[in-house]
């Protein structure tokens, strides 16, 4: 195994006390899918149920409305926004199929 790509658990420890700062600052925004690596320390990958839960995320986070990605896949549609806890960045995203969000609405 290549340890050079192998950080300890405590090079995440910023990451993870900036998440928990944020989640007590916002307590009632939509759950989510949030994923952290070793080998990105300052970085974390944040997937919503859908757009609501996106814009909720964006205003939290002081997002601009321009600063949302949208890019059509197989998949379905995605919005992606990137925003910064301090020195930690996030990728904040949905995958969703339009006419589902419409049916709902």
């Amino acid at each position: 195994m290549d340890t050079s790509l192998n950080n300890p658990l405590g090079t995440q420890a910023a990451l993870f006390a900036a998440l928990a700062r944020f989640a007590e600052a916002h307590p009632d925004l939509p759950g989510a899918y949030i994923t952290a690596s070793d080998i990105t320390p300052a970085e974390a990958h944040v997937l919503l149920d859908g757009p609501s839960d996106l814009e909720a995320w964006r205003q939290a986070l002081h997002a601009e409305p321009a600063d949302v990605l949208i890019t059509e896949g197989d998949h379905g549609t995605k919005l992606l926004f990137t925003a910064s806890l301090g020195r930690i960045s996030l990728r904040v995203y949905t995958i969703f199929d339009p006419a589902a969000v419409a049916v709902a609405a």
